[in-house]
């Protein structure tokens, strides 16, 4: 019986890799698991659909009467009967066709031997397999290195007690919007439909990465037990000048580190170390902030501890709402080498308010603020390091209005950045000349700042001296008593050198050239 559970139980098997002399194969299922594979993967997508419309269903069950029906209920206990049949039939048949499948027994024994200590986890890095069986290489669990906090907001502290009552209608539908749909609004990538959709391109990404970079596979365990899908690509041998820096790369809203953002400092000779958001790919959990910050923590630590780069040789490289997950790290590993954000927001509310009917205004406040409260603003503004925005001047993603490049939520990322680290440049009037300059594309910009003679060197120098006087500190507290016109010029030679722009989409892939280190006053 165990050896038939071995077979049943078993994770699907995808790839044999190169190794040696054995030439790269993919698993070739016979008709039994072809067709079995087939029912299960289409009843775990309707379970998915089902799930992400149930307060729907849910409402129209309820109008139609079935919860108040005995024949209505049972017709579809019936429904769910015969389905989580078919689906433990499907597996039964499965586990059958694949003792019958020599390739597959060869695996479950090398895996079996890992699982009881005969082997060690490494015998498996020449396959591909499903990731819940893949052993686990480092853990957090029960161990969090630091407090995770999640930035949530809610003013319901400072309310009456009837206006606390006259809320909780929304509070529930928040509660019910947050842990169904909106979470796959924000999050797209952590549907099980989509990951099915795209499951065979991300099989093909991984051994890209495997075969041609070398990528190591790792699972990691957070605090709370999800395990997070990881690649180490190791340049620190192979004598380039990048590769000992290491660039923890964080995916968008959609992306996986299988087909993500992470070509672009692969081309330029850095180690790569690239993971997963929680509920993507192989990925456990879900992506609500907690989560989120307790995988990145678990990702930095394992790049500390086990793979043993200095965190002052880490770069933390983000895409689109990976600034999330970039952002806490950098400002919780503040030693880190630089913190560098493509196409990232300041905050995602006024992005989900503008994607919503006007009526559900109050609905997608509570729910953004308590739920899923993306401030990547506020945590930049707890790092004093280095920092790079590249913005997309024809993004459609993160702008409230695609045709003008003054919607872009990355003005507004950048315009609190310098806010804040140099307050005293970046007055009402210095931020109303930068507001406009980034009004512009590039051509305009650059006509923009010819039209103000700004002479950058002398910028630089001002710049250089105010703050050698604040002891090279961030916040810069100088330059309170220069001219107004002065500031301006600071303030619009300060967002050159904070932002780069990008004459293109949201997800257009970052060039390789535009991959650079951010700007440092020295």
């Amino acid at each position: 019986m165990a050896f038939v559970w071995m077979f049943t139980s078993g994770p699907q098997l995808f790839y044999r890799y190169k190794d040696g002399s054995h030439a790269s194969t993919v698993y070739a299922e016979n008709k039994a698991e072809a067709y079995s594979s087939r029912i299960i993967n289409c009843l775990r997508a309707s379970w998915s659909v089902c799930y992400f419309f149930s307060p729907l269903l849910l409402i129209m069950f309820y109008r139609r009467g079935i919860f108040h029906s005995a024949d209505g209920l049972s017709y579809y206990a019936k429904i769910v009967a015969a389905t989580v049949a078919v689906y433990y039939a499907a597996h039964l048949t499965r586990g059958f066709g694949r003792m019958s499948n020599s390739a597959y027994k060869v695996f479950a024994e090398e895996l079996n031997k890992v699982t009881t200590g005969r082997l060690p986890p490494s015998a498996l890095a020449k396959y591909d397999f499903q990731f819940s069986h893949w052993p686990v290489n480092y853990s957090l669990k029960n161990n969090r290195s630091r407090p995770v906090s999640v930035n949530q907001q809610s003013d319901t502290q400072q309310l009456s007690f009837s206006q606390k009552v006259k809320l909780v209608p929304l509070q529930v539908l928040s509660y019910l919007a947050a842990h169904s749909f909106a979470r796959w609004m924000i999050y797209p990538g952590s549907t099980d439909l989509l990951n099915a959709m795209i499951g065979p391109n991300l099989l093909l990404g991984r051994k890209k990465l495997v075969e041609s970079y070398s990528g190591k596979r790792y699972k990691l365990e957070t605090y709370e037990g999800n395990h997070i899908d990881s690649i180490f690509i190791d340049r620190r041998h192979h004598d380039r000048e990048n590769g000992n820096t290491l660039v923890i790369v964080s995916e968008g809203n959609a992306a996986f580190y299988e087909a993500g953002c992470m070509d672009a400092p692969l081309q330029k000779g850095y180690s790569i170390l690239g993971w997963n958001h929680p509920g993507f790919g192989s990925s456990t959990g879900k992506p609500h902030p907690e989560q989120e910050h307790n995988a990145i923590d678990t990702v930095v630590q394992f790049a500390l501890n086990k793979l043993n780069f200095p965190v002052d040789q880490i770069i933390f490289f983000s895409w689109s709402i990976g600034g999330f997950a970039s952002s806490w790290a950098a400002a919780n590993y503040p030693e880190c080498k630089a913190l560098i954000l493509d196409a990232t927001f300041d905050d995602i509310l006024p992005l989900a308010a503008n994607r919503m009917p006007v009526w559900m205004a109050g609905l997608v406040d509570i729910a953004v603020r308590k739920y899923f409260n993306l401030d990547i603003a506020s945590w930049v503004n707890k790092y004093d390091g280095p920092v790079k925005l590249i913005r997309r001047t024809q993004d459609e993603m993160i702008s409230t209005n695609p045709a003008n490049v003054a919607t872009n939520r990355g003005n507004f990322l950048l315009i609190k950045i310098l806010e804040r680290r140099y307050p005293n440049i970046l007055n009402n009037e210095s931020i109303a000349v930068v507001t406009q300059y980034l009004s512009f594309t590039e051509n305009m910009k650059q006509v923009f700042l010819s039209d103000k003679d700004i002479d950058f060197d002398v910028c630089h120098i001002t710049l250089l001296d105010l703050a050698r006087q604040n002891d090279m500190a961030i916040p810069m507290l100088g330059g309170d008593d220069l001219d107004q016109s002065v500031k301006d010029h600071l303030a619009l030679y300060l967002a050159t050198k904070y932002m780069e722009d990008m004459t293109s989409t949201h997800c257009v892939p970052l060039p390789a050239e535009m991959f650079k280190l951010p700007w440092q006053l020295t």
